[in-house]
């Protein structure tokens, strides 16, 4: 469980990576986008179903693995009516994931690289170490089954995730993301050791 304080420290950190990704999906859009973090905290990677609306619920998702000082995976997820919903606005017309059109699934993975990319240089800036990033998959699935492929390719040390919880807002429509790093090979202690000021 996490001090009060060490919370309002990765809460700092989903903001920052946050503003990140808000200015870059701006700038692609081409028009405001707003994200507000409104909670941050470690809890068991086995919570992520219940999160997003239970083991069966439908979601978009992104996975970057992360490679140097710190490794790990960093995961995002939308309800995928939401990330459709995003998806129409880039592209200027209604998208289902259904229609297997290679504009929207373009659309999506171009979203997910730059939010990926933002919350991995937002993690790398904080822990003042570099991080070198993969090409980020998306995928459309179960939220269980991507959980459980995720924890399979990774294989945490523990169970424990960083959980970042967020609101877009897009032409004064709300979406819900959740963002999670989930750390490997000793990341985790570093990151404790950095919210502690010892790392």
């Amino acid at each position: 469980m996490l001090s009060e304080f060490e919370q309002d420290l990765l809460k700092e950190l989903g903001n920052i990576g946050s503003g990140h990704a808000a200015t870059a999906l701006s700038a692609m859009l081409s028009k405001p986008v707003n994200i507000t973090v409104s909670s941050a905290e470690m809890e068991p990677i086995t919570y992520l179903p219940e999160r997003v609306g239970g083991p069966e619920r439908h979601v978009a998702s992104v996975l970057l693995e992360l490679d140097g000082d710190i490794r790990g995976m960093i995961l995002i997820l939308f309800a995928v009516e939401d990330a459709e919903q995003m998806v129409s606005t880039l592209i200027g017309m209604p998208y289902s994931f259904d229609s297997f059109d290679e504009l929207g699934q373009s659309a999506w993975e171009e979203v997910g690289n730059i939010m990926s990319g933002a919350y991995a240089r937002a993690l790398g800036d904080w822990l003042q170490t570099p991080i070198m990033i993969q090409v980020p998959a998306t995928a459309i699935d179960m939220a269980g089954s991507i959980v459980e492929f995720v924890v399979t390719s990774v294989q945490p040390e523990e169970d424990a995730a960083l959980y970042i919880d967020t609101t877009f807002m897009i032409d004064q429509k709300v979406s819900a993301g959740h963002v999670l790093f989930l750390p490997t090979h000793g990341s985790l202690k570093r990151i404790q050791e950095r919210l502690l000021g010892n790392g």
